[in-house]
């Protein structure tokens, strides 16, 4: 078998990772909760695949439901003819959707569902500006990059625009670090009201769409206060804007309800969705309500493998697990044991500045000292790596890298949550030890 340094060399003498350095991980088999790596270490994987895999790796149920689909078709271009997995699936999303009617289209990313949505709106609308969050993120396509803002490693390189024209950022609710210097909730809710004011004198009242993460993933999992969107959907509803919910992260019962909007209570116009919905097999969709997604016209989109047969079953089965199981209970319920040993570690430790979101959907932002508030970017490293050495898998985001994130299966048990705490916990001490002795 190859030592892991001699494949680490050869995988990046042959695959392009200048992008982005992968983790030093060579992953070989998962199941559940756990990868396993090259020499055969298991490992607690308290990221999903980038918040993905919610009904746990190599699910049996979707496993089988892929291998089925195989065996009777793999490809017809599913956008050039009428396919039977395309339907379920829609009548499947239709039935748990969060809005009805809706109407479905099926694609392959969730950057490409974010520039069908954009699409979709403008054509439907016959408007052109969108209004998105700072600090938010929605893919890696130029359209979908245009949307967001600088995020981490996510940043817009002046060689690589121009973006798109037309989109707006108001400013984000996060309130750990109020860009106004406010505090909820005396601050009124005015990072929502804002944007009345952009509307009006930043734009040329012409916009189609606000478009947000009803939880900030990338971002650093910030969490909105829970009447801000519908203050935002007021301002929405007086210039006829339609809202736009990203939930690629946290659809499909990662946040303690089925859908982000549920957590906050608004209705949206257009949801998008991925990573969850095919559990690892790569499917995304654009959820709208029925005269918006009919707006499109021939010409105006087409993906060779949307709605891919293959795909579509594999969400098909998803759905099915995340209902049967209502797994959106668990994830309240295990979210709610991480949030409040993580909230123990919060008053002990002394970078751990904030820990914040909703079922498992986490975030632990790793500051320099907590009267500053310095995002502690090398810190926040150095804690995902010494949860590694642990045999503990955790992501990391925000605007500065300083956030650890915390996204597991959302079939983890108590016993899981425990053997990640202990895991956790030495990683905060270990890392403030270090500093100590010699300061990052």
């Amino acid at each position: 078998m190859t030592d892991e340094k001699t494949f680490i060399e050869d995988y990046d003498r042959n695959v392009v990772t200048s992008f982005g350095k992968p983790f030093p991980l060579i992953v070989v088999q998962a199941e559940d909760v756990f990868l396993t790596d090259l020499k055969g270490k298991t490992y607690l994987d308290f990221w999903a695949g980038i918040a993905t895999v919610n009904a746990g790796h190599n699910n049996p149920k979707i496993q089988r439901a892929v291998k089925e689909q195989l065996e009777q078709l793999v490809h017809c271009s599913s956008h050039s003819y009428y396919t039977l997995p395309a339907l379920e699936l829609a009548q499947k999303i239709a039935e748990v959707a969060p809005f009805k009617p809706c109407i479905s289209s099926f694609h392959t990313s969730g950057s490409e569902a974010s520039d069908v949505a954009i699409k979709m709106v403008r054509r439907y609308t016959e408007k052109h500006e969108v209004l998105t969050l700072q600090g938010s993120y929605h893919g890696q396509t130029y359209g979908a990059r245009s949307l967001g803002t600088p995020v981490a490693a996510y940043s817009k390189a002046f060689t690589m625009g121009p973006f798109l024209p037309g989109v707006i950022h108001v400013p984000t609710p996060y309130c750990y670090r109020c860009s106004l210097g406010h505090t909820y909730p005396s601050c009124h809710l005015q990072c929502a009201k804002m944007i009345e004011d952009i509307i009006n004198f930043s734009t040329s009242r012409n916009v189609a769409a606000y478009m947000a993460e009803p939880i900030l993933g990338v971002g650093g999992i910030v969490t909105p206060p829970p009447d801000y969107f519908r203050e935002v959907k007021k301002i929405l509803n007086d210039h006829d804007i339609l809202l736009i919910l990203d939930e690629v992260q946290t659809g499909l019962g990662r946040t303690g309800e089925m859908w982000g909007s549920q957590v906050y209570n608004v209705k949206p116009d257009v949801i998008t969705l991925a990573k969850a919905l095919g559990n690892g097999w790569p499917i995304s969709a654009v959820v709208a309500s029925q005269p918006i997604g009919d707006a499109f016209e021939v010409g105006d989109h087409f993906s060779t493998w949307g709605a891919n047969p293959v795909m579509c079953a594999a969400a098909n089965a998803t759905i099915e697990f995340i209902v049967e199981n209502k797994l959106w209970e668990n994830a309240k319920e295990m979210g709610s044991l991480l949030i409040r040993r993580l909230k123990e570690v919060e008053e002990a430790s002394g970078i751990v500045g904030e820990v914040r979101g909703r079922g498992l959907m986490i975030g632990v932002e790793v500051v320099k000292d907590k009267k500053s508030k310095a995002p502690g970017g090398e810190e926040c490293k150095a804690i995902r790596r010494a949860c590694y050495d642990e045999g503990l898998l955790v992501g990391a985001g925000g605007f500065w890298s300083n956030v650890i994130r915390i996204q597991p299966p959302l079939t983890i048990e108590e016993t899981h949550v425990e053997r990640c705490m202990e895991a956790f916990e030495k990683a905060v001490k270990t890392v403030e030890k270090q500093r100590r002795s010699h300061p990052i």
